[in-house]
């Protein structure tokens, strides 16, 4: 009796550590959550780095799988995640853009699956915007 306890218990744990289907995560068009990635020719000598907190009116939202990006013209130049301990702020490094156009910054809100955008700085190499006591928080519309 005691073997067949142990066997049903042994095949309902391996029944529930079954991997769960990876679920698409999509954007209020329809779209899959986006894939991000800097550019392999923005990865340049040159950066800058920026720490970001999100607005207050998104942070009740803010998720570990979240996004944030900073694009000039068409062209990624910096891609990150959020800190894990504290999913509303973002340390992200940002590549020269070669003045390929105004930076702008997309962040991806998972729980509401829709992207905000927002103006960003202009590129200065070595430059810090925001910090850990004042981070930079963007306009996002």
């Amino acid at each position: 009796m005691k073997k067949y306890i142990l066997a049903i218990l042994a095949i309902a744990m391996m029944m529930g550590c079954k991997p769960k289907p990876e679920r698409t995560i999509l954007t209020p068009d329809g779209t899959p959550r986006p894939e991000w990635k800097v550019a392999e020719d923005a990865e340049s000598y040159k950066s800058m780095t920026a720490i970001i907190r999100l607005p207050e009116v998104l942070r009740p939202y803010a998720d570990a799988t979240d996004m944030i990006s900073v694009v000039a013209g068409e062209t990624i130049v910096g891609v990150a995640s959020p800190w894990d301990e504290v999913p509303d702020s973002y340390v992200i490094r940002i590549a020269d853009p070669h003045d390929a156009g105004a930076l702008t910054l997309r962040y991806y809100s998972v729980k509401l699956t829709r992207i905000y955008t927002a103006s960003f700085v202009s590129f200065v190499n070595d430059d810090i915007v925001g910090t850990v006591e004042e981070p930079f928080i963007p306009e996002l519309q």
